[in-house]
C-alpha cells in the first residue's frame, strides 16, 4: 500500500577509540592482477570518491535519503536531542535541513528547501510527482509536536497542505510527542509513526491528501499502541497489502488494518514479539521485500540483529541473520532490491571499533554476498584529518543499481555534520578505492620503542595506488607535544598497494625514552599526495605518549585562591594519570619576597591518597596579618618526598602571591570600633572572593589529561 520507510535509532558513540596495532613487517602488495569494480565500491563519478561531506555548514546527522527529480539524491536531517532533554527541559535546539545533490555529487543550487521554525527532520518519502514529505517534530508554544511538512519538487513548502504546508498533531490529551517514519498510501493519504511520552506509547497518525487528519482510522485518526521504549529513533512504518505494519524500539512488531485496527491474522493478535526469543535489545529497522516478507534489523546481545518475518507475522527459518551477527554490532539501517534481484544491503557499526561504518551485500537468504565490496563487505571512511565516528541512518537503492547511504560523522554528542555515500552497482566504474588509518587514535608509552600505525585501502581495489606519509609534531592545545628526535624518531615514504591488493600495511615509528617525567604527548603519522587515482580517507593517525608514573600516578601542585593577609592561601594537590596503589606527598612553603614564620605558615603538610583514588586534594596555608604596608609579596610551593612509586610531575611547584589586607575604614568615634572591623572583614572576604572565582575559574578550565590533536 505504500512506500517503505526507514529510520534508524540514536546511538551515543565514545569519542576516542584507542589501542596500539601489533608489531609486524610492511605488507608487501600483492601481484598485479586485472580488476574491475564490484557492486558495494564507491562510485567515484560521485563526489569526492563516492563521498560527499563531513557536511559542516549542516548541524546534525542526515537522517533519510530519497532519488528524486530523475537522479538527483536528496538528504535531509537536523539538529537530534535525547527525548529527555527536548521534551523535559526543551534545552537543546530543533533545526532541519534538506538538500539536494546532483548525479555527479555536486549541489543542486536551485533546490532550496523552506525553512520551518524549530523542526527537525527525521524521514522523508518522495512522490512521483517530485513533492517531499518530511516527518520529525517540532516547538510550538514550548510543546514538542509530531509535525508533517510537505514541499515541493523546488524546495518550497506546498501551502495547500494543512496549515501553509506544515501539519502539526495537537497536543490535547497527549504528551509530548515525536514522528519519525513516513509512508505514503497509492491513494495519496499519508501515515506517520512516531512515539508519545508520559505514557511512554507507540503513536500512529493517518492524514488525508489535504493534511486533515483521517478520523476513519484507529481512534479519531490516532492509534495508540504498546510500549515503544524511551528512545523513539527507531520506529517504522511501511505498507503492506492489508494494512500497515510499525515497529517499536523494544522489538514489537505490530500489525494494523487499513483501519488502524489491531490486525489478528498477523503475530498473536496483532503482534509479533522478538525480544523473549532472540534476546534482542532492540529494533531500529523495518523493510519489506517484493514478495511480501519482512526484514526487521537492531541488535541483540553484542552483536547485530536481523530476522525475516512471512506476510502473517511468521518467522522465516530460511533467512539466516548469522552474516550480520558476525558483520556489525548494531544494525542502523536496510533496504532491498539494491544492486541485484532479491539483494539485500545493510549498514551497521564496525565490530572492529575503528569508528568507521560498514555496509554489506546479502543474498535474499541473508547470506553474504562475495561479490559486494570486499568479501560482502565495503568500510565508509570519510575524508578527514581526525576520523569521528559514522553512523548510517538509512539507505536508499536507485534504478541504476547504486545504493546511497547517509548518516551522520559524530565528532562528539553535540557536534555532528551530514555526509552522503554512493555505492555502485553491476558493471560500475573501476574504483581505486580511498586511503585511511585503521586507527585514528593510538597509545604507546616511552618503554614500548616504537608505535605502529596502520592503514589500508577501502572502497575499491583497481590498479596500482600509493600514498606519501610522514611524522609531525601537529598542533596541540594546553599539553606538550611530542618532538621529533626527542620523544619520537622522524620517518617519511610511500606506501604503495597494487592492483587488487587492499592488504592493510604499516608504519613503524621509534619512541625515545628519557629521564624527564612527562605529562601525554602527542605526534600524529599523517598521509598525502594520494596516487594512481586514490583518495583518502583518514589522513592521520594520531599517537598519544602515555604520561609518566604509571601505574602509580604523578603529581602536581597548583593555587585554587592567592593569600590576603590575615587569611589563608588554597593550594590544591592533584594525583593525575594513574592510581594504583596508596601514595603520598609532602607540601612544603618556603620563603620568597615574603618571608618563611612572618608572613606565612612553613610548616609541611603531607597528602596522601587510597589505593584506586585519584583527582585533586586542598591544603590551606595560613597567612599572617602584619601592620605594615607592604607591596604583594610571594613565596613559593613545593612538592617533595613522593611515596608508593608516585613521581612528582612537571608542575610540582608554584608561586604564590600575598596580599595586603585592606585599611579599615573611617569610622564616626575616630577609630577603628566595631563598624571599623566589619568594614575591614567585608572588604577583605569581597577580595578573597574575587581572587576564589579566578583561580577556580583558571582550574576549572585546565585542558583534560587525553588532549587530542587539532586538524
Amino acid at each position: 500500500m505504500s512506500q517503505t520507510a526507514k529510520t534508524p535509532m540514536i546511538r551515543l558513540i565514545p569519542l576516542l577509540v584507542r589501542g596500539v596495532a601489533p608489531a609486524a613487517a610492511v605488507t608487501i602488495g600483492l601481484m598485479p592482477t586485472t580488476t574491475v569494480s564490484a557492486p558495494g565500491d564507491l562510485d567515484p563519478t560521485f563526489g569526492d570518491f563516492g563521498r560527499v561531506g563531513p557536511m559542516i555548514d549542516f548541524s546534525g546527522p542526515a537522517w533519510s535519503t530519497e532519488t528524486t527529480n530523475g537522479d538527483q539524491t536528496l538528504f535531509a536531517g537536523g539538529d537530534e536531542c535525547q527525548g529527555y532533554y527536548c521534551s523535559y527541559f526543551n534545552a537543546a535546539p530543533l533545526s532541519e535541513f534538506m538538500g539536494a545533490l546532483a548525479s555527479d555529487g555536486s549541489v543542486v543550487a536551485d533546490f532550496v528547501a523552506d525553512q520551518v521554525a524549530e523542526f527537525q527532520i527525521i524521514n522523508t518519502a518522495s512522490q512521483a510527482d517530485g513533492s517531499i514529505f518530511a516527518v520529525g517534530r517540532s516547538r510550538e508554544n514550548g510543546q514538542t509536536k509530531m509535525t508533517v511538512a510537505k514541499f515541493k519538487s523546488s524546495g518550497q513548502l506546498d501551502e495547500s497542505f494543512a496549515q501553509k504546508g506544515v501539519f502539526r498533531l495537537s497536543a490535547d490529551g497527549l504528551a509530548a510527542h515525536t514522528g519519525t517514519s513516513v509512508a505514503v498510501d497509492p491513494d495519496g493519504r499519508i501515515v506517520i509513526a512516531g512515539s508519545q511520552m508520559d505514557p511512554d506509547a507507540l503513536l500512529v497518525v493517518r492524514l488525508h491528501t489535504n493534511g486533515a487528519i483521517d478520523e476513519s482510522f484507529g481512534s479519531s485518526g490516532v492509534y495508540n499502541g504498546p510500549s515503544q521504549g524511551f528512545v523513539d529513533y527507531g520506529i517504522n512504518v511501511v505498507g503492506t497489502a492489508s494494512g500497515y505494519r510499525v515497529n517499536t524500539t523494544e522489538c514489537k512488531l505490530i500489525g494494523l488494518t487499513s483501519a488502524g485496527k489491531l490486525d489478528t491474522t498477523f503475530g498473536t493478535g496483532g503482534i509479533v514479539e522478538f525480544a523473549p526469543v532472540k534476546d534482542v535489545r532492540f529494533c531500529n529497522s523495518l523493510v519489506e521485500q517484493p514478495d511480501g516478507g519482512l526484514l526487521v534489523g537492531g541488535a541483540a546481545g553484542d552483536h547485530g540483529f536481523a530476522a525475516r518475518l512471512l506476510a502473517d507475522g511468521t518467522q522465516d527459518n530460511t533467512f539466516s541473520g548469522s552474516a550480520i551477527e558476525a558483520g556489525v554490532t548494531s544494525v542502523t539501517a536496510m533496504t532491498v532490491a539494491g544492486y541485484g534481484s532479491g539483494s539485500i544491503v545493510v549498514a551497521g557499526y564496525d565490530p572492529a571499533g575503528t569508528g568507521d561504518a560498514v555496509i554489506m551485500g546479502l543474498h535474499s537468504t541473508g547470506a553474504l554476498d562475495g561479490t559486494y565490496g570486499h568479501a560482502g563487505t565495503t568500510l565508509i571512511d570519510l575524508p578527514s584529518d581526525m576520523a569521528g565516528n559514522l553512523v548510517i541512518r538509512d539507505l536508499a537503492w536507485r534504478a541504476d543499481g547504486t545504493v546511497t547511504a547517509v548518516g551522520g560523522d559524530y565528532i562528539n554528542y553535540w557536534t555532528k555534520h551530514p555526509f552522503v555515500v554512493r555505492l555502485q552497482g553491476s558493471g560500475g566504474t573501476d574504483a581505486a578505492g580511498v586511503i585511511g588509518a585503521v586507527q585514528a587514535n593510538l597509545t604507546t608509552n616511552e618503554q614500548s620503542n616504537e608505535v605502529v600505525a596502520t592503514f589500508r585501502r577501502t572502497g575499491g581495489a583497481a590498479g596500482v595506488v600509493s600514498v606519501a606519509y610522514h611524522t609531525e609534531t601537529g598542533t596541540l592545545v594546553g599539553t606538550p607535544v611530542a618532538r621529533a628526535g626527542e620523544d619520537f624518531g622522524s620517518v617519511s615514504g610511500r606506501l604503495t598497494w597494487n592492483d587488487g591488493d587492499i592488504a592493510p600495511q604499516e608504519i613503524h615509528v621509534p619512541i625515545i625514552a628519557d629521564s624527564k617525567t612527562e605529562e601525554p604527548e602527542y605526534f600524529r603519522v599523517t598521509l598525502t599526495d594520494p596516487q594512481g587515482g586514490a583518495g583518502l580517507g583518514t589522513r592521520a593517525a594520531t599517537v598519544e605518549i602515555q604520561p609518566d608514573g604509571s601505574p602509580h600516578g604523578q603529581f602536581e601542585v597548583g593555587i585554587d585562591r592567592n593569600g590576603v593577609e590575615g587569611m589563608f592561601a588554597n593550594m590544591w594537590v592533584t594525583r593525575n594519570y594513574y592510581t594504583s596503589g596508596a601514595v603520598s606527598v609532602t607540601v612544603t612553603p618556603s620563603s620568597g619576597s615574603a618571608s618563611a614564620g612572618s608572613d606565612f605558615d612553613p610548616t609541611p603538610t603531607t597528602v596522601s591518597w587510597e589505593d584506586g583514588e585519584g583527582g585533586a586534594k586542598y591544603v590551606p596555608i595560613k597567612i599572617n596579618l602584619d601592620t605594615e604596608s607592604e607591596p604583594v609579596e610571594n613565596f613559593t610551593v613545593s612538592l617533595s618526598n613522593p611515596t608508593g612509586g608516585a613521581l612528582l610531575g612537571p608542575r610540582s611547584t608554584t608561586t604564590v602571591n600575598i596580599s595586603a589586607a585592606p585599611p579599615p575604614p573611617p569610622s564616626s568615634s575616630g577609630g577603628g570600633g566595631p563598624f571599623g572591623l566589619c568594614g575591614l572583614l567585608i572588604l577583605a572576604a569581597a577580595r578573597v572572593l574575587k581572587s576564589s572565582c579566578q583561580s577556580i575559574a583558571k582550574h576549572v578550565g585546565r585542558p583534560a589529561a587525553a588532549v587530542r590533536l587539532g586538524p
